[in-house]
């Protein structure tokens, strides 16, 4: 508390003769014009004026009048809260200036919100169910990606990526995110992001799972973010001649294109590093597989030649045998060499 000099006492009691208005004799008795009965001075004076049996007067602000939003400010209102503008944003649009928080125009915007969170909240939620048919897993890749599957066209390798995607869309992290959107446009196109991204990489790991489904969350609130600019742009050439309206509109759009690049940036490192990660691991694998390839064609190779040489002994071991044979066959000889049996007769 601060204490008062003589001087500013009988000053005090002068100034309360004149005026019982605390503010004025705060100000006056201190000479400074920013200075009310709440600060210490005011209250130094309201004090000392307590003491002398005197009541000094304040002023006192006017009650602000409820504000009732007419029912096109309604609809804007609720446009507005599906676009994913606040309280205060909406609150200045609507009005045409700047408000501050928790004036009366603030509060009537602020309960309409409100209300329609409980009301949203009151909703029993439809939860996302993962495919478990073939059929509606191709649907579904065919919806995403315009592949155009056919199940009785297959090969092996799409039927190992149907069976990996049916585990992914059961994750338990990716059927949290689904539910935890209340459009369900922005479900489906979660849901068909994530499809398109993923249906044919079977080798995904874990953290890439997750990093992908970051990929389309960010891809959702791109969306979101374009469809607040459009309508954001529009209301701007509406307001060309109210210059308050246009000064608050651009700073918006402003806050709004540089949230829209923000997330572009992420969703581009997030791919570049999703690209760069699972490419590195598929060289590596492609490395260790020609290894491979490389040790089994050496061995096919030297098979092949012990083949050769075991066919070839077997050839002159069938030779060895025949010529023996004909060297033991005494007719053979005597024909060969010109002796007939009347010869020797």
């Amino acid at each position: 508390m601060k204490n008062l000099t003589e001087e500013q006492k009988e000053l005090i009691l002068e100034s309360f003769r004149k005026d019982p208005n605390i503010i004025n004799i705060t100000k006056i008795v201190f000479d400074d014009e920013t200075l009310d009965g709440r600060s210490k001075e005011g209250r130094a004076v309201t004090k000392f004026l307590a003491e002398n049996g005197l009541k000094a007067k304040t002023t006192k602000r006017e009650k602000q009048k409820d504000i009732k939003l007419t029912p096109d400010q309604l609809n804007l209102v609720d446009s507005m809260r599906r676009d994913g503008l606040n309280t205060s944003e909406i609150t200045d649009i609507i009005f045409n200036k700047t408000m501050p928080r928790l004036s009366a125009e603030w509060r009537a915007v602020n309960e309409v919100l409100h209300q329609d969170r409980e009301e949203a909240k009151e909703e029993a939620p439809v939860n996302y169910v993962a495919p478990n048919a073939l059929s509606r897993l191709i649907k579904k890749i065919n919806d995403s990606t315009g592949y155009g599957l056919e199940e009785i066209k297959m090969s092996r390798t799409h039927h190992t990526c149907c069976d990996k995607l049916r585990i992914n869309l059961s994750n338990s992290r990716f059927v949290a995110i689904v539910n935890n959107y209340s459009n369900f446009r922005d479900k489906e196109l979660f849901e068909q992001e994530f499809i398109r991204l993923t249906w044919d990489k079977p080798d995904l790991t874990a953290d890439e799972l997750n990093l992908y489904m970051n990929v389309a969350k960010e891809i959702i609130n791109l969306e979101l973010i374009t469809g607040h600019l459009q309508k954001l742009n529009d209301m701007f050439e509406s307001a060309d001649d109210q210059d308050e309206m246009t000064v608050r509109l651009a700073e918006i759009i402003k806050a709004k294109s540089s949230e829209y690049h923000q997330c572009e940036t992420r969703i581009e490192n997030l791919t570049k590093k999703l690209q760069g990660d699972r490419g590195a691991r598929l060289a590596n694998r492609q490395k260790e597989t020609s290894s491979f390839l490389s040790i089994v064609q050496l061995f096919q190779e030297e098979e092949e030649r012990k083949n050769m040489v075991h066919i070839a002994e077997m050839q002159k071991q069938i030779i060895k045998k025949e010529a023996e044979k004909l060297e033991g066959m005494a007719a053979w000889k005597a024909r060969v060499l010109g002796i007939g049996i009347d010869d020797v007769l």
